[in-house]
């Protein structure tokens, strides 16, 4: 246990006296309950008996502890240890706004490592209100705190990627304020996250869809309904230009070979978890989407560097004043750690956006009872189109369509076995955008 100010001596007694009382304490705990709070599904489990490996002592009965539970996966886990027991700490506890309180310098506790570039002693926590598969507290309406429960090496987090794009100039994202990480066995571990929290902003699933509804409702043309997809593609060269600078090469034959059997395999993947009724319109497709992954038999080579992983519109604040700015790097949650780790094309990206785009206007058109379909894909056609012209001239090159179709079908698989592991009501729009992908061929 490491506490803040205190010598090493004071620590090692007070962890050794507190050791045997935690892990019983832990023991008679749910540890289920430890977990962030979802209104969805949960995208990991934690398995008892739990086991204390650290802690990070932020003040009164309240610590960042590293937890190893019965599979010896790492957790991170805010949690608040009293005479009762222990528990999650949740806003209002006063942790998020301890860590975001400590020193404005980079400094060592133990194994723990604290780089604070924020200054400012603001009061007041409250918990963001939408469903993440992480926490995140908002600290005095000015920084955000990202919790990381189930813990990865910091090399394989999004912290690489906000770091090379702050080294390039990147502006379109919340500034960087703070990270919290913890070095075990050689390794360091992503713990937390603090930026500069944005007042007042919505994700795509609320800017866009009121865009779409307001085009359906004639409030607003389709032409400046959709002028967004300039301004997205635009931000998107941006943010690959700062990644290739940080590091880039180019694909071979294998990783394009590779691309479509990782295409093939999602479709499989999919298939199998939609044996009933639901799954009757991926199995008509099915036949003719293999038969045109497999008549790709080149694919040109592509840029692989880092990638943002998960690029849809609820990746991306519209502020009050309609600047627009990226968030949550950490990757598609249905994707492999390989794939996670590894540099990808950029263009699947661009893929996994334009995707987003056609998902955005197929939950308005559920809202109008499917009677605006046909209006409703003018307006992605021309949104779409609006973001990649605005890429392509961004990042001054001719985009691979056949490349991108395969990456856009892609994430339909993956939209279909995010869908039926985590959110069965979302079946609908992959429904929907395969089939027009299909269509379009």
């Amino acid at each position: 246990m490491k506490v803040l100010g205190a010598s090493t001596e004071k620590l090692n007694n007070l962890f050794n006296m507190l050791h045997k009382q935690w892990d019983e304490t832990l023991a008679k705990a749910d540890p289920s309950s430890l977990l962030p709070r979802r209104t969805g599904a949960h995208s990991y489990s934690i398995t008892a008996p739990l086991i204390l490996l650290d802690s990070l002592h932020v003040g009164g009965d309240l610590y960042l502890c590293i937890i190893k539970d019965n599979t010896e996966t790492l957790f991170s886990i805010p949690l608040v240890f009293t005479v009762d027991g222990v528990r999650r700490a949740v806003a209002g506890d006063g942790l998020s706004q301890a860590l975001s309180q400590l020193p404005n310098a980079e400094s060592s506790n133990g194994n723990f490592t604290i780089n604070n570039r924020y200054v400012g002693a603001k009061s007041g926590e409250r918990s963001i209100g939408v469903d993440q598969t992480e926490e995140s507290v908002v600290v005095g309406e000015e920084v955000i705190i990202k919790y990381f429960s189930q813990i990865s090496e910091s090399s394989l987090t999004s912290l690489p990627k906000i770091e090379a794009l702050s080294a390039a100039g990147f502006i379109d994202m919340p500034s960087l304020l703070a990270t919290i990480q913890w070095t075990h066995e050689g390794s360091q571990y992503l713990l937390a996250l603090m930026t500069t929290y944005i007042p007042g902003s919505d994700d795509g699933w609320t800017w866009a869809v009121d865009l779409a509804q307001s085009f359906l409702s004639s409030e607003s043309s389709i032409g400046d309904s959709t002028q967004f997809g300039s301004e997205l593609g635009e931000i998107l060269a941006r943010m690959h230009k700062g990644f290739l600078v940080h590091a880039h090469h180019k694909s071979d034959l294998a990783a394009q070979s590779g691309w479509i059997s990782s295409a093939l395999s999602d479709l499989e993947i999919a298939l199998t978890l939609l044996p009933g009724e639901e799954g009757t319109l991926l199995r008509d497709l099915a036949p003719t989407i293999r038969s045109e992954f497999n008549d790709l038999k080149t694919l040109g080579s592509q840029d692989l560097s880092l990638t943002h992983g998960d690029f849809h519109v609820g990746q991306i604040l519209r502020t009050s004043e309609g600047r627009y700015l990226v968030i949550d790097f950490d990757g598609n949650p249905v994707a492999t750690q390989q794939l996670l780790s590894t540099h990808q094309p950029l263009i699947q990206d661009l893929a996994s956006l334009l995707q987003s785009i056609d998902h955005v206007a197929r939950v308005v058109d559920k809202r109008s009872d499917f009677s605006r379909t046909a209006d409703l894909e003018k307006w992605i056609e021309n949104a779409q189109d609006n973001v990649l012209h605005a890429y392509q001239t961004g990042m001054s090159l001719t985009v691979d369509r056949a490349l991108l179709r395969l990456f856009q079908i892609q994430q339909e698989f993956r939209e279909f076995i995010y869908a039926q592991r985590h959110l069965p009501v979302w079946l609908y729009v992959p429904q929907a955008a395969i089939a027009s992908l299909v269509r379009k061929n």
